[in-house]
């Protein structure tokens, strides 16, 4: 199954490597396929620092951990989505969470469903018909039909 991964569940799994997040995207690839737009290797860069206070983990922990969790993410440069797909997107999030509309592209390019914990993202998107968003709790009982 092929799954988007937005950045707050890669955010998750870093700062609970012992959760069920971190256990779906490190132990599970011959059930899920998971892909990321490039834009989430900016979203950690940006909140590196605050990873480092929140997880308590030195520099090179926590970067090993990133490489480990990105090992398992096929990140996909945002410029290789049409432009049409890109803008699809931004306009299903006008009223919702611009900073997500890649993850929303690249779902779309791909045909997938994008995992998210975003409630406000679910919400704000089903409201407009969308129904291929699964939360934590869907995306584990996907996992455990297939074991």
């Amino acid at each position: 199954m092929i799954v988007v991964v937005d950045t707050n569940l890669v955010f998750s799994s870093i700062a609970n490597t012992e959760g069920t997040i971190s256990d779906l995207l490190l132990n599970f690839s011959q059930i899920f396929e998971f892909y990321s737009p490039s834009s989430l290797l900016d979203e950690l860069d940006t909140h590196h620092k605050k990873l480092i206070g929140l997880t308590g983990f030195k520099e090179a922990e926590l970067n090993f951990l990133i490489r480990s969790i990105l090992k398992k993410i096929d990140i996909i440069d945002i410029d290789s989505i049409p432009t049409a797909t890109r803008l699809q997107a931004i306009k299903l999030m006008e009223n919702v969470a611009r900073f997500d509309a890649p993850f929303i592209a690249l779902a779309i390019a791909l045909n997938s469903i994008l995992w998210t914990g975003d409630k406000k993202l679910i919400k704000g998107l089903s409201n407009q018909g969308i129904d291929w968003l699964l939360d934590t709790a869907s995306i584990k009982k996907v996992r455990d039909e297939h074991l």
